[in-house]
């Protein structure tokens, strides 16, 4: 007796192409990431230099008394060539004082960009991994919780020690690799 092959099976009608659905779950990754850094931006506002320099932009005073009296540090200048020195004999930095206060709030506001960059990408990954009914959304906002781990990170890894970067490297893979065994059993 002779056995007739199965049919191959037929796409449903109204099935969308699979760079439709590539597209779609794209979008879902890029506009997710869009939101967290819009949001991050919002909560966190950014440092400005002029809040903590103010006459950095200002011409500088010219001789001692008026830089300090403006709140910079004089930094004279000798010339080894010269009898008599010639006014002015330094320069004012408006910015000596200002400038570590300013680099300070700027890395404390990284850090709490990057931690909640790093909160943002795991809830879209546990989200992802939930069932939603949908695996273009579950995928996309798994691939778009990765993307805002790796943003994080980037963001924060210049400003990060060593142990913190293996924690974050560590902590990112064991979470990955839970995620992975308890949900994609083979």
């Amino acid at each position: 007796m002779e056995t007739t092959p199965a049919p191959a099976p037929v796409p449903a009608k109204n099935a969308p192409p699979k760079f439709v659905r590539w597209a779609v779950m794209l979008g879902i990754v890029v506009a997710l990431n869009i939101f967290f850094i819009v949001a991050n931006s919002l909560i966190f506002l950014q440092v400005k230099y002029e809040d903590f320099c103010p006459l950095a932009n200002q011409p500088s005073p010219q001789s001692e008394t008026a830089c300090t009296s403006a709140g910079g540090v004089w930094n004279p200048v000798p010339d080894a060539n010269m009898a008599k020195p010639v006014a002015p004999s330094g320069y004012c930095d408006l910015t000596t004082k200002c400038q570590k206060p300013y680099q300070d709030a700027s890395q404390q506001r990284q850090m709490k960009v990057f931690t909640l960059m790093v909160g943002f990408g795991v809830l879209a990954i546990i989200v992802g991994v939930l069932p939603l009914g949908s695996a273009i959304v579950s995928t996309g906002l798994s691939y778009g919780g990765v993307l805002a781990l790796i943003i994080g990170s980037a963001q924060y890894w210049s400003e990060a020690g060593n142990w913190l970067r293996l924690g974050i490297s560590a902590l990112a893979l064991i979470a990955l690799i839970y995620i992975g065994i308890r949900r994609f059993r083979d």
